[in-house]
């Protein structure tokens, strides 16, 4: 069987997820795995569905098995973001390969790109441009242009820097797992225009927030699963619910505080606290702290990891475990298989993790803690500690 992974956000699922998963489908998957950020994103936000209903959204749409990228890569750099939810594919021991979109289809350009960039030489390259006082995407972007400066723009495109960071998880790795790399269509990453039925999900976001109608831009089965959220009061969650919350956790921390969180070196914790201590709203904080070598999305992600309270150190090396949060008759066989060949426990029943090694048991208490503080800010809270009660969602085809 030829299994292919995906990694993914889901928020929400949309045209656009559907058609990756069709068209990996069209190059060959019999079985497709998404590993998917849980209920915080990769862009220092909160998810706008819970975990739960964005898995069941996606098997819903044609993969078969989704797992949990634990929060602590799910809110990390893209670099760390890529190398964990890589890492559990290649543990699973049954994926032979990794669909991802890219605006440049050209798999041999981004494999050159990765290889560049997993070539400790070229570190010494990027420090050199960094230190001129640029944002590290610019340095690095500088940096590859003095190698290849045909290479350079690709990595202004936000889907070809994933793209490039999944490359170099697998090259790190040592993984067999093959890309399978597609086009990107429609609307880019972050627009806020449409593409007949393809938006982007921040656009989808948009319109969510403006209870405006969203439909066309998503698989009808997702707009039923979100009004069924929406009934109950789990969805839409927005971060603004938290932001006095979040305040209120910032202004009690010091510089030395926000050193011990990911991206935060260079003396940024000082800028961070001067930040914080002048603003009145998250928001404004960030505005405050962002220059042109700190982005808005870095700054987000410090001040969500501060708030959440997750350690730098904690998205070091490999995710250690595998939770299923949703599956399907096919993805049923596809675990069976996977418990057979896996170098990480796979997850099920969230119980028996009293059984497992100590890192496993304090991130799933972190995940835990996590989920929980994610569930009070949605209309109709639920129940605390539901982490270690919610078993996987099983989808009947």
């Amino acid at each position: 069987m030829n299994i292919c992974g995906i990694v993914c956000e889901y928020n929400p699922f949309h045209n656009g997820h559907l058609y990756q998963i069709e068209e990996t489908r069209q190059r060959g998957a019999d079985g497709i795995i998404c590993v998917m950020s849980g209920n915080f994103v990769q862009r220092g936000d909160f998810a706008i569905m819970p975990k739960t209903a964005r898995a069941a959204s996606a098997v819903r749409s044609g993969a078969d098995v989704v797992i949990e990228l634990p929060v602590p890569w799910s809110i990390s750099s893209a670099e760390r973001f890529a190398a964990g939810a890589v890492s559990v594919l290649d543990a699973l021991g049954v994926v032979s390969s990794i669909s991802f979109g890219a605006e440049c289809a050209d798999e041999k350009k981004l494999l050159r790109i990765a290889k560049i960039f997993t070539d400790k030489d070229f570190d010494a390259k990027v420090m050199e441009e960094y230190s001129s006082g640029i944002s590290f995407a610019a340095a690095r972007e500088r940096a590859l242009a003095k190698v290849d400066s045909s290479l350079s723009p690709l990595i202004a495109e936000a889907n070809n820097i994933l793209a490039v960071e999944y490359l170099k998880a697998i090259t790190r790795l040592k993984s067999p797992i093959r890309p399978i790399v597609i086009k990107r269509t429609g609307a880019s990453h972050d627009s806020t225009q449409a593409s007949e039925s393809i938006a982007s999900a921040s656009y989808i976001r948009e319109l969510i927030s403006r209870g405006e109608d969203f439909s066309k831009f998503v698989p009808r089965s997702s707009a039923m699963l979100f009004e069924e959220e929406a009934e109950k009061g789990t969805a839409p969650v927005f971060s603004s619910a938290a932001d006095r919350a979040i305040m209120s956790v910032l202004k009690r921390l010091t510089p030395e505080d926000f050193a011990k969180y990911g991206d935060v070196s260079e003396g940024l914790e000082f800028r961070l606290f001067d930040a914080v201590e002048k603003s009145h709203s998250v928001a404004d904080a960030v505005d405050l702290a962002k220059t042109k070598r700190y982005a808005h999305a870095r700054i987000r992600r410090i001040f969500l990891n501060a708030f959440l309270d997750i350690d730098s150190s904690l998205s070091l090396g490999r995710v250690p475990y595998a939770r299923i949060l949703a599956f399907n008759n096919r993805g049923r066989e596809i675990i069976k298989k996977a418990k057979k060949l896996s170098q990480i426990p796979i997850i099920t029943r969230p119980s028996s993790i009293k059984n497992e090694d100590e890192r496993l048991q304090t991130l799933f208490a972190l995940e835990r803690r996590a989920d929980d503080i994610y569930s009070l800010f949605m209309k109709a809270p639920i129940s605390q500690g539901s982490t270690f009660t919610q078993s996987p969602i099983y989808i009947e085809d």
